[in-house]
């Protein structure tokens, strides 16, 4: 593939993003199972036009995304199997969320923010991202989806890298739905959890939880005020990049005021670093898309906030996926 060819399908990724977020909205990678299906049949199966349907996924095809053969039947290539539900890790909630209405239009705005230095969403929309969002359940529902399901297989991935024995009880602050607290409580069953958020983001937290619910008390709150206290240690998981400095040292000292000395903290973000994984970049675009302040950030940037809000010099662990957990106390 020429140099030229190559930046000629990144212009045009866009178009793939929305045929990928249409062939999840219409669960297509869901009705195929072992055996091809004829095109006809998955339209019937989800009420679409099956000529319409049956370009798209062949273009997807071209692409390496299903298989599409001269008789219009379609089968699973092993990209696409990653679309269905069931897949661990799954995209499928990937390809719905960052097409959804308001990511889509936010980026439009991308010029808006690089021109004036100001969230393109609240330019678009008007009101922060996550006030949209309380008023926008489907929106909420497909982001907490994002969130539980992460295509990096995050949860998993911190889980398995971090050495969580000897600690009684995990207080994952600002855990949404709680999907990485029961990875951590599934793989260390002498830990008990408290999950920590606002009433909107906690409500399905028992049915993400399941028989572990029984091992963590749910408590809403908001962590610019009052974290519980009593943890042996604190998570904040992809919370720090939302914000910016003044509103994460307003989080870290939430954090501090209910720890004792023996307390850890653990950050669990992206860190940006010369020839690092190029999505972490994305991402520190997106946050400049959607929140005023908000980046990813360099190891030295977190130091220097922990710094800031009374804790000591980081231990870094890394974890399979582009996520690190960060781990610091009280200095």
């Amino acid at each position: 593939m020429t140099t030229q060819i190559a930046i000629s399908l990144l212009i045009r990724a866009f178009q793939l993003s929305r045929m990928l977020s249409v062939a999840a909205t219409f669960d297509i990678a869901d009705r195929i199972a072992d055996q091809p299906v004829a095109a006809d049949d998955l339209a019937r199966g989800c009420g679409v036009n099956s000529g319409m349907l049956l370009r798209m996924l062949r273009a997807l095809a071209a692409f390496g995304i299903f298989i599409v053969d001269d008789r219009g039947r379609v089968s699973h290539s092993q990209a696409s199997r990653l679309l269905r539900r069931d897949s661990n890790p799954t995209l499928h909630h990937a390809a719905r969320y960052w097409t959804m209405h308001s990511n889509w239009a936010a980026w439009e705005g991308l010029d808006h923010a690089i021109r004036t230095g100001e969230p393109a969403f609240e330019a678009v929309f008007r009101v922060p991202n996550f006030e949209y969002l309380k008023s926008h359940p489907e929106e909420a529902e497909l982001f907490n989806r994002f969130m539980e399901h992460s295509p990096d297989d995050r949860h998993a991935a911190v889980a398995d890298a971090y050495e969580f024995s000897g600690l009684r009880t995990i207080v994952d602050v600002g855990g949404g739905n709680g999907a990485l607290l029961a990875a951590i409580l599934r793989k260390n069953p002498e830990l008990d959890g408290v999950l920590f958020d606002q009433e909107n983001a906690i409500q399905d937290a028992s049915d993400v939880l399941g028989p572990l619910a029984t091992r963590c008390r749910i408590v809403a709150g908001d962590f610019f005020g009052r974290v519980p206290p009593g943890g042996d240690v604190y998570v904040l998981s992809q919370i720090l990049h939302d914000w910016d400095d003044e509103h994460c040292l307003r989080i870290l000292n939430s954090c501090r005021a209910a720890m004792t000395d023996a307390s850890r903290l653990l950050v669990i973000e992206r860190l940006l670093e010369r020839d690092g994984n190029p999505t972490n970049f994305l991402s520190d675009m997106d946050m400049l898309v959607l929140f005023p302040g908000a980046r990813e950030r360099t190891l030295k940037e977190y130091v220097e906030l922990f710094a800031a809000a009374g804790f000591g010099a980081p231990a870094l662990t890394r974890t399979r996926s582009p996520f690190v957990v960060i781990e610091s106390r009280p200095s």
